[in-house]
């Protein structure tokens, strides 16, 4: 079949001619599950990713699903040399940043596929055309000319339950623009087989971010002064992140990858433990009240980030740490609120130490005024009602 669509790359005569194979050649075993019949339902089912794809930039391969030879794809998670530069990519081009194959979720599709079962209306595995410096031909001669954009558990699955195709989309898409596309679009909760997580988004903005031909790149080198941050916000929610939270999550794994460099580095609890773990050997953890850790010569070590009433709790914890005469510290970060800058932090961070000894001493006011003066203001005590039988009465006094 020849497709006249525009976003479709070649016909299926000139793929045989670039690969010198044909790919729909291969013979179909009809008696497993990935057979013609599921193929056809799949195609009458599936939604089209074609509009998907040409936002980034990329081509369908052809407009249909296909049968694809599994011997034809290279596994994502394994490595892969580029013929050309000899550069091995010791992940090959593995679309999340830790653990490749979640082995729970393989061996749940495996299970469905031993069923004989197989929903043609969910997204479709989609592989991408390798670069011709990247294909292969491997021990037992098949020449390897696909990469997994999307699909990985599926095609793993597949190979465990010995079918010998996929159903799958093929696209043709820069390398560059492949890891992006899968996280922004594929791995979302409403479509994958496996969500993506925090980590894989920030890695994938990442590897844009030092790639030169970027977008990104070019606008974070073009950047005045405190505007890199809200590049990088703008740049996560392309990845569909509305929840200032989820956002800010992921700017802080950005911030911290020691290859990128942004305006300020803000810590979240994991940060500041990640930190004191590389950076502050001589700090070991404590499950001792009201400090976090102690060093090597016995100082007591309260960390806490600088926000909301961060200050009255630190200044809670100094002073039952008076019952000792062993040293203390407070390791914090400012807000992450505030405006952070080489001229202004002293002045920040001076202002989160004088908070906490203003309310030091307002706790010291307070219980001079209770314990010496006998003028303190004792409140009134009501508790909600929690039991069954209390729940006619109103709130509670206490006496």
């Amino acid at each position: 079949m020849t497709t006249k669509e525009p976003n479709v790359v070649e016909d299926y005569e000139n793929l045989n001619l670039l690969f010198g194979v044909d790919f729909t050649a291969h013979e179909i075993n009809e008696n497993l599950l990935f057979n013609s019949e599921l193929l056809n339902r799949c195609r009458k089912e599936c939604q089209p990713i074609d509009k998907l794809v040409v936002a980034y930039g990329g081509k369908m391969v052809t407009n249909v699903l296909e049968l694809i030879d599994i011997n034809t794809v290279h596994p994502a998670g394994k490595e892969i040399k580029n013929n050309v530069t000899n550069e091995v990519l010791p992940k090959g081009f593995q679309i999340r940043v830790d653990v490749n194959i979640n082995e729970k979720q393989k061996n749940n599709i495996l299970n469905d596929i031993w069923d004989g079962y197989w929903n043609p209306s969910r997204p479709a595995m989609i592989l991408f055309r390798l670069p011709k410096e990247y294909q292969y031909t491997d021990k037992d001669g098949n020449r390897v000319v696909w990469g997994i954009v999307d699909g990985s558990h599926r095609f793993a699955a597949a190979g465990d339950a010995n079918q010998e195709s996929v159903i799958t989309w093929l696209i043709d898409m820069e390398i560059s623009k492949i890891r992006k596309f899968a996280n922004a679009e594929l791995n979302r909760v409403d479509c994958p087989q496996l969500g993506r997580s925090p980590e894989d988004v920030a890695a994938a903005i990442c590897n844009d971010i030092l790639d030169e031909e970027s977008d990104i790149y070019t606008k974070l080198e073009n950047a005045e002064d405190g505007e890199k941050d809200k590049i990088l916000r703008d740049e996560i929610r392309t990845y569909h992140y509305s929840h200032h939270k989820e956002i800010d999550a992921i700017l802080r794994k950005i911030q911290h990858n020691p290859n990128v460099v942004v305006d300020r580095k803000q810590y979240g609890s994991d940060q500041m433990k990640n930190y004191i773990a590389e950076h502050v050997i001589n700090w070991s953890k404590t499950s001792e009240d009201y400090h976090d850790y102690v060093s090597d010569k016995g100082v007591r070590i309260i960390v806490k980030q600088g926000q909301g009433e961060s200050h009255i709790t630190v200044a809670h914890h100094i002073c039952k740490l008076q019952s000792s005469n062993k040293p203390i510290t407070v390791a914090f970060t400012v807000d992450k609120a505030r405006k952070l800058t080489k001229e202004n932090a002293e002045a920040e961070r001076r202002q989160f130490i004088n908070r906490v000894n203003e309310t030091i001493k307002e706790i010291y006011k307070a219980g001079k005024l209770r314990y010496e003066d006998g003028t303190f203001i004792n409140p009134s005590w009501v508790c909600f009602p929690e039991l069954a039988d209390e729940f006619d009465d109103g709130l509670i006094t206490i006496v």
